[in-house]
């Protein structure tokens, strides 16, 4: 397992349909919010609303990440996750969402394109809160990897010093080509979202560790079991 520590100004003879039917059902599927769309409901046993997130993860096409609370220093216990037992119903997935933080209070989510972040209720308008802070214009011109990425908008982020530090087990964090481009007006949970969807349209990432010392990986698919890796469950 390897951790990269940023540091900056923060971190796929038969009759075929005509091919205009064709175009019409595939822009028809196209349009449809996946937000909207239904999904089965979550049973949770003594398991916290991050494994409930992780369910709808690996039944959908959305990128799910999560944002655990940050302890006061990297040398105590990571903040409690609440455990709970219940059954949320089917829905959108967009009310599963809203029923999951219904269960446990101190989460929220927002959306970002299609992708659904779940944060610390506490930190959500907190202007100083890392991952809300935004960069005015940010450039990456040819950035190999995402910890390359990283690294550009933590030197390009106005204000107060910051501390990310990306954890990196598997293969490479490294994208199908360099990548160049500009964003305006953007928050660094925003651009964390765009290094992930370069990846591909289900990926996500985590975040937590502690104010001193911050900690994030990417994932393909959040997985229930690894989410809660270093993260003390409250009973």
């Amino acid at each position: 397992m390897k951790i990269l520590v940023c540091y900056g100004i923060f971190w796929l003879s038969v009759l075929c349909p005509a091919s205009g039917q064709v175009q019409g059902q595939e822009q028809s599927r196209t349009l449809v919010d996946p937000f909207e769309m239904r999904v089965a409901g979550v049973q949770l046993r003594d398991q916290s609303i991050v494994d409930g997130v992780a369910s709808l993860s690996q039944s959908t096409d959305i990128a799910f990440s999560i944002e655990f609370p940050l302890g006061t220093t990297i040398a105590a216990a990571a903040p409690a996750v609440k455990v709970v037992t219940a059954t949320v119903p089917s829905g959108t997935v967009r009310e599963v969402l809203d029923r999951l933080c219904g269960l446990d209070s101190s989460f929220t989510w927002v959306r970002f394109r299609n992708a659904a972040n779940l944060l610390p209720r506490s930190v959500a308008d907190d202007p100083t809160y890392v991952l809300n802070r935004k960069i005015d214009l940010l450039v990456l011109d040819g950035v190999p990897s995402a910890q390359a990425a990283v690294v550009e908008m933590v030197g390009q982020l106005p204000g107060p010093r910051e501390q990310i530090a990306i954890m990196q087990s598997g293969a490479a964090l490294n994208f199908a080509r360099p990548w160049t481009v500009q964003f305006k007006n953007i928050t660094v949970r925003e651009f964390l979202d765009e290094i992930a969807r370069e990846f591909g349209p289900t990926y996500g990432w985590q975040f937590g560790g502690a104010a001193d010392f911050r900690v994030m990986t990417f994932h393909e698919r959040l997985a229930a079991k690894g989410m809660r890796e270093g993260q003390k469950s409250e009973n």
